[in-house]
């Protein structure tokens, strides 16, 4: 998957559902290192992982924003309208 690419064509973007996995997933992962790296602070391989999963994750959600709709209201760019209510939350069941 082509996360940081912002000219995918429709059938490369990826299913709703399973983008929404792959966001709950690595913002898993990056919970458990943030709990790792409040015990191993200087562990720079860990650290080096954790910002590997954190861009990965802001790659994520950047794309499930461009295509499905924000996940976070801070990031609605709609200048004229905030669409943050304009369809069903990911949490409603709608993905």
């Amino acid at each position: 998957m082509n996360q940081g690419n912002g000219n995918l064509t429709r059938q490369q973007i990826p299913d709703r559902c399973d983008l929404m996995k792959s966001i709950y997933e690595i913002g898993f992962s990056l919970d458990d290192m943030i709990l790792y790296l409040d015990t191993h602070p200087k562990d720079r391989e860990a650290l080096d992982y954790y910002h590997k999963l954190h861009k990965q994750y802001h790659e994520l959600v950047r794309l499930y924003s461009r295509n499905y709709g924000p996940l976070f209201a801070k990031d609605v760019h709609n200048e004229n309208y905030f669409s943050w209510v304009n369809r069903p939350m990911p949490w409603e069941g709608d993905v």
